[in-house]
């Protein structure tokens, strides 16, 4: 809708299209005088909340009429792409403060109110029939992670995106051939490698990175299930060392969720009783503030070896 491909429709059908919204020059295009683009702003039956774009309405602006005017205002060839884009695609998705569009490499637009602009190549990017105009989830996904503010929610973008099905690894793999110079690439695709173990949350993928940093071997599988005819899960299991790994985040500190953890892991142990199997329960807390103990345990039922002196203070 942004580019020139419009001359069978009326400046009317065009922003009923677009969502209610209008770009001044396509409106011009069109056959809309300058005269009557302004007296409709006015006259209050318009309201202009980009520079140059128009909403048929003065109430509030919607989130998807914030996209389309953030859309229309980054010129021809702009799409939807980032965290934007995935609230669009899933409302589970939160719904960002500011709309990442990408723009063509010669776009001379700057940031603006909740307009963020980001120049890319987007050829073969876009998709070709989805409106407004948006990339494809994979590349917006891995956009999201690369604009992300830290690499911890780079992390989770991707996982969360898997999570939610709007992706599998194997598109973020090909879309990843796409963008050769995409930020935090090398961090995507560790993050890949642990989502196609299993991991879809932010303590998973904390644990996968405490193994990292410590040269721990990487669990054989993750949401490991205690039961055939369940819904019960543990967070990691080594077959060889016969070891389970209980992740607990937060939440877990929560009595009903305490309570659960304690009889999930009982069922582990009952199940697999004749295996001597091996159960460590991982916080939060203790990733953060105890790394090297924990780090210590675990290498002691991983990789052999005594616990080497592993302190019991707070």
């Amino acid at each position: 809708m942004t580019g020139s491909a419009l001359p069978a429709l009326t400046w009317q059908e065009v922003m009923l299209v677009q969502g209610g919204a209008l770009a001044r020059r396509q409106g011009l295009r069109l056959g809309l005088s300058g005269d009557a683009w302004t007296w409709r702003l006015d006259r209050k039956q318009w309201q202009s909340p980009l520079p140059g774009v128009a909403l048929a309405h003065t109430g509030t602006v919607t989130f998807l009429e914030r996209v389309w005017v953030a859309v229309l205002y980054g010129g021809d060839g702009a799409a939807v792409s980032g965290d934007a884009l995935l609230h669009v695609l899933s409302r589970r998705w939160p719904e960002p403060s500011v709309v990442d569009v990408a723009v063509a490499p010669a776009c001379q637009r700057a940031p603006h109110e909740f307009f963020r602009p980001h120049r890319v190549q987007a050829a073969g990017l876009v998709h070709p029939a989805r409106h407004p105009p948006q990339l494809r989830a994979a590349p917006a996904v891995l956009h999201s992670a690369a604009w992300a503010t830290t690499d911890r929610a780079a992390e989770w973008r991707v996982a969360a995106a898997v999570q939610q099905r709007l992706v599998t690894v194997p598109q973020l793999r090909s879309a990843l051939e796409q963008l050769p110079r995409l930020r935090r690439s090398a961090t995507i695709r560790l993050v890949l490698d642990d989502v196609e173990l299993g991991a879809h949350a932010r303590t998973e993928l904390d644990f996968l990175a405490f193994l990292r940093r410590n040269r721990l071997p990487l669990p054989d599988r993750l949401q490991f299930k205690v039961r055939a005819n369940g819904v019960r899960y543990l967070d990691a299991w080594w077959e060889r060392q016969r070891v389970a790994a209980e992740v607990d985040g937060t939440h877990h500190m929560e009595v009903g969720s305490w309570d659960a953890d304690t009889l999930r892991a009982n069922e582990l142990l009952v199940a697999q009783r004749h295996d001597r199997v091996m159960l460590l329960r991982v916080t939060a807390g203790n990733l953060r503030r105890r790394e090297a103990d924990l780090a210590a345990q675990f290498r002691a039922v991983l990789v052999g070896g005594g616990t080497g002196g592993v302190s019991s203070g707070p």
